[in-house]
């Protein structure tokens, strides 16, 4: 459904577009007991309900002979919910990448290790599928006993949109637009581990580490381990593994996005004439300036180009100047 109005001789304009929409026999992979020589497949194993809103509004705020100051703003909120899903995940899959889906829950949703502290020594504690408080007795290969995991959001925003600016003053023109997202969660890099070598970078956090015995009422960063923790702990890889895809390694995925700023200059056609051109513009741009909020815990991480390209970089800022010539 949606609906177009336009108020004050169309100084004012309103568009807004709602949808519902049901969705079966959705086509994901089912585990089989290997008949055939295959022991997952591909299969209508999903249903699936979402609804939506988007609405645009667009202002002239200001019209006059050499001025012009024009608004747009476009709010998008979308959401979905796995209705019917005939597969048996396994815990992995269900807590790192980019979320995974689970009847009841949108359908990237991301999940997590329940974190329960770090002990006297240090190493980071969970409660496991079998409902035991455990350091590193945890199975990720597990398919049934799912109960002890943390469901922390969906991987996908659900509201989304931007805000743009365009000011005119005779031929210059100055474009301000900025783009925005919420409602989403995104997993912290993977960088703990059990065992460290002179070619791995340190991320900041390892500041907050425990390092003697009483730190763990202050800090939830595990301690950079010692041989001898390595050998007496069995399996210690996988405590500092579960930690990595635990509730504390969850951070906010919402921004707020200086995407571009523009300005340009329209030449005199008056002025141009005398080179035989029709029109003459020089226009300046600069994409991707900065981020103007986002979650503190990403530490430079971009949350809205997550593992673009198999990176986490922050993307890149753009600076273009253009010049347009018209015959």
């Amino acid at each position: 459904l949606g609906i177009d109005v336009g108020f004050l001789d169309n100084r004012i304009n309103l568009i807004v577009d709602w949808y519902k929409r049901n969705n079966y026999d959705l086509i994901g992979i089912i585990n089989t007991k290997g008949v055939g020589g295959q022991t997952a497949k591909y299969a209508n194993v999903a249903s699936m309900r979402s609804h939506g809103i988007e609405f645009t509004l667009s202002t002239r705020n200001i019209v006059t002979k050499d001025f012009k100051w024009n608004t747009d703003f476009i709010f998008s909120n979308a959401k979905n919910t796995v209705t019917k899903l005939e597969s048996h995940s396994r815990v992995i899959d269900m807590i790192s990448g980019a979320g995974f889906a689970l009847e009841g829950y949108p359908v990237r949703s991301l999940y997590s290790m329940d974190f329960k502290g770090l002990n006297k020594n240090g190493v980071p504690t969970f409660i496991n599928e079998k409902g035991e408080l455990t350091t590193s007795d945890i199975n990720f290969q597990e398919r049934i006993n799912k109960d002890h995991l943390v469901y922390e959001g969906p991987t996908d925003p659900t509201i989304t949109g931007s805000f743009g600016n365009v000011f005119s003053y005779k031929g210059f023109k100055l474009n301000a637009f900025i783009t925005y997202s919420f409602g989403n969660v995104v997993r912290l890099d993977p960088v703990f581990k059990s065992e460290y070598s002179d070619l791995d970078a340190m991320p900041k956090e390892f500041r907050n580490r425990w390092t003697v015995p009483g730190d763990e009422a202050y800090t939830n960063i595990p301690v950079i381990a010692h041989t001898r923790q390595v050998k007496d702990i069995p399996n210690l890889k996988y405590a500092y593994n579960a930690y990595n895809y635990s509730d504390v390694r969850v951070a906010k995925g919402d921004f707020i996005r200086m995407k571009e700023i523009s300005l340009s200059y329209d030449f005199n056609p008056a002025w141009i004439k005398q080179f035989k051109l029709n029109n003459l513009q020089l226009k300046l741009q600069a994409t991707n300036l900065f981020l103007i909020y986002s979650d503190s815990k990403l530490n430079g991480q971009d949350p809205e180009f997550f593992r673009s390209g198999g990176v986490a970089s922050p993307v890149p800022k753009q600076f273009t100047l253009t010049l347009r010539l018209g015959l």
